[in-house]
């Protein structure tokens, strides 16, 4: 759909440290209606998006738009970058779209455009009653020209593709490179393109899981608040070359954002996005009225808290004054500015963070192809062409994240799916790094589309792993030996100091032992990185009850002293020491059965010599329990004893229970572990694996026979992998096999069956 906006002298020229390869770095030439700009996508990694690797094909983009008038002796020059090898046949002009509009061989002479070694031109302007390129001469653009913008602008993108060769750690160029052209009889001027950068880097997807305080601090925390109104007001945080405005039927035009709970037009107000597309005068008082902005756009919610991070959430009722989530929305055109910048401060030196926000294609219907036919236009011939098979949206939105003047991820193409989708990457912050600038830029050429929400921006250290050795809850005999220690799991191999750490009065306050150590050296198991560090075994006294002890771990020896940088598991060693002596009354049976949804247990005991105390504990993971019930023996001399017990919180998931048998002079003993499944839940998803490589393995809990469904989703929504399997009343361990072949990120888990549907975020990894 078409924007309504003005086409005045606009723009300004980012100087070189700010322009990056990956950013489409659009500049006006200030007296004249015609643009330049430059830019790549990463064709390798598609609408997945992701950093630059090794081996990956880049389409090299430089844009020409004249909005007005006409321009002789338009050309393109440029060079096959250093790192890379120029790919054959790639030689060609696109629509903004990114369709091919005219393809060229690589020989000189015989058309419009030709390499020659690592040099690239091509003449432009090929409507063949107006001064056409030819391959003796550059050509003439009118902004009539196609490829049209709605007829009042012509863009044309000259292109070729490069594969990279430069090694992982290192940086390549894709500036430089130049467009001629002229106004009437002005002489010949050149353009220039400024240099850009781009980072060669291992692309890690984002963490798995992260910890510690979102270290973005600006803007709510990445989450821009929340309020009753819906236009929230301006950021300090989105640079001049965005405007701020609020939602009306018209705006946030070309080159504007706003910030809102509610994107639907001004004067048709409304929480529903059921709207037609466009949507018409609903009550025949003029286009005033319409309930989406353009009459196209998507109204919608933020994506803070919502119970289905896909999905988002709904448009605020801001007429009944909720507290609605605020979420920025980007109108991008030519221009490619830096939509958020903020500069980031208390990081840890070399650690792994992840960088990622929510983002969100918000026009379905903004397309306009390259006879000038919007997708909202139904007239012909000739009729509106579609973007792709079914996709009207237009020129995808297409976000590069610079870190410290340097490309490092670009979130690809995001395609119109009405969905939310989560994009980022991993940074690794140099030896001695505490601070970084952080700016998101538009990298999609033009406007008929590329209009998209951004919440939640998060940059977060990535988390290992601890499991405690030999369990959380050790339990020891008086004078014998105690063996404590932690095995260390990371997906990165730089967790690698640590230093152990005791309490004595229930975990108020630690102090270092003085066992310490590293760098070690961590093994590879096949997903991550692992090590053990055991503390120094001692003899256990009854002094030595209840102390507790925990595993710091940092990535240099100085993050170890640093409890910013320092990380340690909330899950501590807690010891209990006792004198043993024996308890003669065993265990026979333990079960549990479901009634009236809860849980009844029951078991029974030998006889009984003493007092016993039968404690109920409960757990929703089988590793950390919670004691809900306590049962006194009958001590009658009976050689079995019977017990009964029924849990009064009625069952919502799967749930483990165990019973303590305690005697105040003899100590205690368990029984064993049982796993009773929720009637009302007949389905649940236990423990998964993860991350992943080859496969995908998890526990299915399931109450009776029923098939299920397994499947893989990628964050476009995509399912890329599924399974359809059938379970008996248990616990089962079943796998998605035949995964090694998906790119590395993160992907949802969707386990269905019995009506009911389960999700978990999952990630996949390169072996």
């Amino acid at each position: 759909m078409r924007k309504t906006v003005h086409y005045g002298i606009y723009g300004q020229l980012r100087s070189s440290f700010l322009i990056l390869i990956g950013l489409f770095s659009f500049s006006t030439i200030y007296t004249q209606n015609i643009d330049f700009g430059k830019s790549y996508i990463n064709v390798t990694k598609g609408t997945n998006g992701g950093t630059i690797e090794t081996g990956d094909t880049l389409e090299i983009r430089a844009s020409l738009v004249v909005r007005a008038g006409a321009y002789d002796s338009c050309a393109y020059y440029d060079a096959v970058p250093a790192g890379t090898v120029y790919i054959p046949g790639t030689v060609r002009v696109l629509t903004n779209e990114g369709k091919i509009y005219k393809q060229f061989t690589d020989a000189m002479n015989d058309d419009a455009g030709w390499i020659t070694g690592s040099t690239i031109r091509i003449n432009l302007g090929y409507n063949t009653t107006d001064a056409p390129a030819t391959a003796f001469r550059r050509g003439r653009v009118r902004n009539t020209h196609k490829p049209s913008f709605y007829g009042s602008s012509c863009i044309m993108i000259a292109s070729f593709r490069v594969r990279v060769t430069a090694a992982i750690g290192s940086t390549i160029a894709t500036g430089g490179g130049s467009m001629t052209y002229k106004s009437g009889a002005s002489p010949i001027s050149t353009f220039n393109f400024p240099n850009n950068i781009v980072a060669i880097y291992t692309n890690y997807g984002v963490c798995t899981n992260a910890i510690g305080v979102n270290a973005i601090g600006t803007e709510f925390n990445g989450t821009f608040g929340s309020g009753p109104i819906r236009n929230r007001g301006t950021s300090g945080n989105v640079p001049p070359g965005y405007t701020y405005r609020v939602f009306t039927n018209n705006t946030p035009n070309d080159y504007s954002y706003g910030i809102a709970n509610n994107t639907s037009a001004q004067f048709g107000y409304t929480t529903l996005n059921t709207w037609p597309k466009p949507d018409p005068d609903p009550d025949g008082a003029g286009p005033l009225t319409t309930h989406r902005v353009f009459s196209v756009w998507d109204i919608i919610g933020d994506h803070t808290g919502a119970a289905d991070p896909i999905i988002g959430n709904p448009a605020t009722d801001t007429v009944a004054n909720n507290n609605g989530g605020y979420m920025l929305v980007v109108n991008a055109a030519y221009r490619i500015d830096s939509a958020f910048q903020q500069t980031i401060t208390g990081l840890c030196p070399n650690t792994y963070y992840e960088i990622s926000c929510w983002m969100r294609n918000i026009c379905s219907k903004c397309g306009c192809d390259s006879n000038g036919k919007g997708a909202t236009n139904s007239s012909g011939p000739p009729y509106y062409i579609p973007t792709a098979t079914g996709d009207s949206s237009g020129v995808r939105p297409n976000i590069t994240f610079e870190v410290n003047g340097v490309d490092y991820y670009t979130t690809g193409d995001l395609v119109y799916s009405g969905q939310w989708v989560k994009k980022g990457f991993t940074y690794l912050t140099g030896p001695s790094e505490t601070s970084i600038v952080l700016k998101f830029f538009n990298n999609a050429p033009g406007g008929g589309g590329n209009d998209w929400a951004l919440d939640d921006i998060t940059v977060a250290t990535c988390s290992p792993e601890l499991t405690l050795n030999p369990s959380p809850n050790p339990y020891i005999c008086e004078s014998n030996l105690v063996e404590i220690g932690a095995t260390v799991y990371s997906f990165f191999n730089n967790y690698t100091y640590y230093k152990w750490q005791k309490s004595t009065n229930g975990g108020a306050s630690w102090f270092d032992t003085g066992v310490s150590g590293g760098p070690v050296s961590p093994t590879w198991n096949g997903s991550d990185w692992e090590y053990t560090a055991n503390y120094p075994p001692f003899i256990g006294t009854l002094a030595d009850n209840g102390d507790m002890y925990r595993l710091v771990i940092a990535t240099t020896a100085s993050n170890l002293s640093d409890s910013a940088c320092a990380f340690s598991d909330p899950t501590v060693i807690t010891l209990t020491v006792d004198s043993c002596y024996i308890l003669e009354t065993n265990f026979i049976s333990f079960s549990a059965k479901t009634v009236n949804e809860s849980a009844v247990l029951t078991w029974t005991t030998t006889r009984e010599e003493e007092p016993i105390q039968y404690i109920i504990e409960k757990s929703t993971d089988g590793i950390n329990f919670t004691a809900i019930e306590t049962i006194n023996s009958y001590t009658n001399g009976n050689d079995i004893n019977e017990y009964s017990y029924t849990d009064p919180e009625k069952l919502n998931s799967a749930t483990y229970y165990r019973i303590k048998m305690f005697s105040v002079s003899h100590g205690y003993k368990y029984s064993r572990i049982i796993l009773i499944a929720a009637k009302n839940k007949k389905l649940s998803l236990g423990k998964v694996i993860n991350p992943f490589h080859n496969e995908l393995n998890m526990e299915i809990i399931s109450a009776e026979n029923t098939k299920v469904r397994i499947a893989l989703i990628n964050l476009l929504g995509n399912t890329v992998k599924q399974y359809d399997y059938t379970v008996f009343p248990g616990v089962y361990t079943l796998s998605l096999p035949g995964l090694e072949l998906l790119p590395a990120g993160v992907y949802t888990l969707q386990l269905s069956g019995n009506g009911e549907v389960f999700t978990k975020k999952v990630m996949k990894t390169q072996q």
